[in-house]
């Protein structure tokens, strides 16, 4: 009988998983929203995570430093920048990145449900 239930609820959660996005505009356009904010904010807080504490805080925060140890394209203030701002990038990144992968799922989530861009944290900055 748990074998039977948890295969309905499963293909229920397909089901209504599947015809979501053909109700974010519609009659249930509120609920749509709220749905497809909730679906990217659980995908992009942990995108965003991967990409903000492996990519591009550790890339700025190195940028950064070599500039303001002098030369911004010097090897030796470039190696001191890493030493430096790899590890201090990837530590700020990690809650950086759950905030602003966060905001960015709820954000797009909500004014364009379930399309591809709510699902992609990637900004231009």
């Amino acid at each position: 009988m748990k074998k039977k239930l948890s295969v309905l609820t499963a293909a229920l959660a397909v089901m209504v998983g599947t015809a979501a996005p053909s109700y974010a505009d519609g009659v249930l356009g509120d609920v749509g929203s709220f749905l497809g904010s909730v679906t990217a904010t659980i995908f992009d807080a942990p995108e965003g995570v991967l990409y903000y504490s492996l990519w591009r805080c550790p890339l700025k925060t190195t940028q950064y430093l070599a500039d303001k140890f002098g030369d911004s394209k010097g090897f030796q203030q470039n190696v001191a920048g890493a030493v430096l701002g790899v590890p201090t990038g990837f530590l700020w990144g990690i809650p950086y990145g759950a905030v602003r992968g966060a905001g960015h799922g709820m954000k797009t989530g909500w004014e364009k449900p379930f399309s591809t861009e709510s699902f992609i944290v990637v900004e231009k900055e």
